[in-house]
């Protein structure tokens, strides 16, 4: 990507690897050989962590309200940047915490691990992920409160699939990161985001944001049954997405207008198959759409 410059390259196993990249505010990130994508590219991992995945869900005043444990999807672990920033903007709060990591390898935070020095983000966290790394799970009290973390290493879409609600707690929050739809089109399937709505409990309001805003991935979540927003800013991106079980966790969502313009994009037909094209809306997809409570 033309706003990140190479620093150091360091292969990590086989036919894919990782190097370490110096971006233009002077931050590191990690940058997939296999993918040709880097993570965070905009502001870095820890501010565009704490920009998408905290402070545009208010997270600190959900938490701050909340009676028992408070339950994080990590979709997308790769170098557990998303993950410790909930864990440090949320430090000083009692409520015990849990955070289930998905992805399909560690490869990724072995790397960043191993480079944590110029990553910074590790820092008060190195045991904690050392022990997640080697055994899947680490228990540590922060403060006051108890956190839980854990992963869990598989194919996705498979595991959503196969997946009964309530098998990793009920979620509050769900993190969405995966590599972008063009290179990584499994994991932003109809197929994916329909399973993951269906694994949400009704009666617990839970927020979804994610870095792409693509006409695409709005439909397909709306088809799916979520509420779909606007989401905020971050780096070199205008306008990101975010989803919800309930409409009051949304700031800005989605109006007709919105919708007449989904009706004339020549990329907003869902992925069906994990397959990336581009392609209008369907006349059966547009029904489906324009009934959406959202839009009534």
């Amino acid at each position: 990507m033309f706003w990140v410059r190479t620093v150091q390259n360091y292969p990590v196993s086989g036919d894919s690897g990782y190097r370490l990249v110096q971006l233009r505010n002077g931050a590191h990130s990690v940058h997939s050989l296999a993918y040709g994508e880097t993570m965070h590219p905009g502001l870095g991992p820890e501010q565009e962590g704490r920009a998408l995945y905290v402070d545009q869900l208010r997270l600190l005043e959900r938490m701050r309200g909340h009676r028992g444990e408070f339950v994080v999807w990590d979709v997308g672990l790769g170098a557990a940047a998303n993950a410790l920033s909930v864990l440090q903007a949320s430090a000083g709060l009692s409520a015990p915490l849990r955070i289930v990591s998905f992805d399909s390898v560690l490869e990724p935070l072995a790397f960043a691990f191993a480079n944590r020095k110029a990553l910074g983000y590790f820092e008060g966290y190195e045991h904690a992920v050392e022990t997640l790394r080697r055994g899947g799970r680490a228990e540590f009290r922060q403060g006051e409160r108890s956190v839980v973390w854990e992963t869990r290493v598989a194919d996705f879409p498979s595991l959503v699939q196969q997946g009964k609600p309530g098998t990793w707690g009920w979620p509050h929050v769900i993190l969405f990161d995966p590599w972008s739809p063009a290179r990584n089109p499994a994991m932003w399937t109809a197929a994916v985001l329909s399973d993951l709505f269906r694994l949400l409990d009704p009666a617990t309001p839970c927020a979804m944001p994610t870095y792409s805003r693509s006409t695409m991935l709005r439909v397909s979540l709306l088809l799916a049954g979520w509420w779909v927003g606007a989401g905020k800013a971050t780096g070199r991106k205008e306008e990101t997405t975010i989803a919800a079980n309930v409409r009051d966790l949304i700031d800005a969502p989605l109006d007709r207008r919105w919708l007449a313009r989904a009706s004339r994009s020549k990329a907003a037909e869902p992925l069906w198959e994990p397959r990336y094209r581009q392609a209008p809306l369907s006349p059966e997809t547009w029904e489906r759409l324009r009934r959406h409570p959202q839009f009534q």
